[in-house]
């Protein structure tokens, strides 16, 4: 049943229950009057819920053109326009120029004659306002590029443990040098420099230390003025223990070290290590002791990652089923005993070069805006694929640590054999984000029952567009304390659009029944000004490009229209029913 015959049926019963109980009345004064009110109210209300149109015979000139004007737009550019009528859908544009009329967007497509095409000036519209236009062909002639913070981008959900890295562009017209500084809890904890007369992109990056939900700060300052303080909201959760099972070709300090280490970080840890034929040691942490001597799916099935050396894991042949159907993740320690061919070496292939004992040296580990301090390595590297993806190089971007799908699951191939040496020289940081990089590559992914999505940038007394994905249809959907109606994308049945309106800026959370809470960030009228008004110019150029106002008729043609209804006359006759009614009862009483 759709929503219109859901609506009708609820109408239509509330309508007899309405004519029952006029009909049920001890006073009969005015019965007519009344019923007729009633059934008039009840059909006001269906009007202002369903979309009510009518079919127009409309005309369409080749030069009956619109001017639509949005903020940022200059009047001197309107000089061979004026013979056009000018509108305006901002009520500050139209008290700054009389001239243009205060319209609906809609209402482009339905004035006759009908507008061949809209020149838009300013910084254009954003995407919903574009949708409202129904590909009526455009001109734009946008503003100049704003200066200050146009583009910007960071993740909003992080894990205990990851950095928050904030990515944008800068531009600078001004003379002085602009200073952007990132904050949080009144700390100053990354800066960047833009040179004058410049449009650079820039990085700032922090490791937050604490959980939950944050707000943190990007000012752009120069000299003693602040240009900008804009806010950037961040949750971090914690991050969820995870199972891992170590296999080492022989007791040594590179085991060690990971296991205390990852014991010491809430991890389950066991570790087999190879003593002789056919013998092995097992140690636990954080889990209860398994048999580890003859791996079997079962086993495997308890772990989220094996970490191991390359001459063990190749003789382990429940492996790949697990890997690839059931996407258990595998870190390949490569070790110099691993000779021929294997799955798990088919896409990392290694090559050492000819050095005598080499210095150590700085490695960029992917994510991470510092080079690590020195390490010395032996000089194997791993020849980048296009199926693979490099992890961790040196800075002569030889590649040391390279990830690549195997089937469901994910292989991390690294050469590196000693990381342990960065925790005998107090470099514990460099330790944790290495090995927190590889294994969260390598995690087994868990799929996600629900997850939500909400626009870039919602705003205070917008619409916001709250997107639910659920293999379940959601019963009741709970937007901060107020109940919101969800519509179910035609195209994608596990897709639920829900439209809120949030009141006030800051925090807030929507959940489904009997989901989990989710947490979103409304900002304020002013805040990402410039880096709005860059989307703005961005969708409305894609628009033109899609919808250019070519091949216009040489004459004027009719055309047949489709025009919606304005909901003004239905709240108006609702109105005037109710106060009928209300009126009537006051007066016998």
């Amino acid at each position: 049943m759709n929503w219109t015959v859901t609506v009708l049926i609820i109408c239509c019963l509330l309508a007899v229950f309405a004519v029952w109980k006029e009909l049920s009345r001890p006073k009969k004064a005015h019965l007519a009057l009344r019923i007729v009110a009633s059934i008039l109210a009840i059909v006001a209300l269906a009007c202002i819920i369903l979309p009510i149109s009518y079919i127009r015979e409309v005309s369409i000139g080749e030069d009956h053109a619109a001017v639509l004007l949005t903020p940022g737009f200059d009047p001197d550019s309107l000089a061979n326009y004026k013979s056009d009528q000018l509108f305006a859908i901002d009520k500050s544009i139209q008290k700054s120029y009389p001239l243009a009329k205060l319209i609906r967007l809609d209402e482009l497509k339905t004035d006759s004659p009908a507008f061949s095409k809209v020149h838009i000036f300013g910084h254009g519209l954003n995407a919903g306002e574009l949708n409202q236009l129904n590909h009526l062909p455009v001109i734009f002639h946008p503003s100049s590029k704003p200066v200050g913070i146009t583009a910007v981008n960071w993740s909003q959900k992080l894990r205990t443990g990851e950095n928050l890295i904030v990515q944008g562009k800068y531009n600078n017209t001004g003379s002085k040098a602009v200073k952007l500084i990132l904050k949080g809890l009144s700390t100053q904890l990354d800066t960047a420099i833009l040179p004058a007369k410049s449009y650079k992109e820039f990085e700032l990056v922090t490791n937050p230390k604490s959980e939950g939900r944050a707000v943190y700060h990007l000012l752009a300052i120069a000299g003693t003025d602040t240009l900008e303080n804009e806010n950037l909201p961040v949750e971090i959760s914690p991050i969820q223990p995870l199972k891992v099972l170590i296999l080492s070709a022989s007791p040594d300090f590179e085991t060690r070290f990971l296991k205390n280490w990852l014991a010491e970080n809430g991890f389950e840890v066991a570790v087999r290590s190879t003593i002789s034929k056919d013998k092995f040691s097992s140690e636990y942490a954080n889990i209860q002791p398994v048999k580890l001597e003859h791996l079997n799916a079962g086993l495997l099935e308890q772990f989220d990652v094996v970490i191991g050396d390359l001459s063990v894991l190749k003789t382990e042949g429940t492996l790949k089923s697990e890997v690839t159907q059931k996407g258990l993740g595998i870190i390949i320690r490569a070790d110099s005993l691993s000779k021929g061919s294997s799955w798990l070496q088919a896409n990392f292939s290694v090559e050492k070069l000819a050095v005598n004992n080499p210095s150590p040296a700085a490695l960029v580990i992917r994510a991470r805006k510092n080079k690590s301090t020195p390490l010395k390595t032996d000089q194997t590297f791993i020849r980048e694929i296009p199926s693979t993806q490099s992890l961790v190089s040196d800075v002569q971007n030889h590649s040391l640590v390279s990830s690549s799908l195997a089937g469901s699951g994910r292989l991390i191939f690294t050469t590196i054999t000693n990381s342990y040496n960065w925790m005998l020289a107090g470099n514990k940081d460099d330790y944790a984000a290495f090995w927190s990089l590889l294994i969260k590559n390598a995690a087994r992914k868990v799929p996600a029952s629900e997850s939500w999505a909400v626009g870039r940038f919602p705003t205070v007394n917008e619409p916001i567009d709250l997107i639910l994905r659920s293999a379940q249809s959601p019963e009741k959907i709970v937007a901060d304390s107020s109940q919101v109606a969800q519509a179910q994308n035609p195209a994608v049945p596990f897709e639920w659009n829900n439209k809120y309106w949030p009141a006030n800026s800051g925090w807030h959370q929507i959940k489904q029944n009997n989901g989990q809470v989710w947490w979103w960030y409304a900002y304020g009228k002013e805040d990402w000004k410039y880096a709005k008004i860059t989307e703005k110019l961005a969708a409305t150029s894609r628009y033109t490009n899609s919808n250019t106002a070519k091949g216009f008729v040489t004459k004027q043609i009719h055309k047949n229209m489709r025009i919606e209804v304005p909901k003004i006359y239905f709240y108006l006759l609702l109105l005037a029913a109710c106060a009928y009614l209300w009126a009537e009862a006051k007066i016998i009483n």
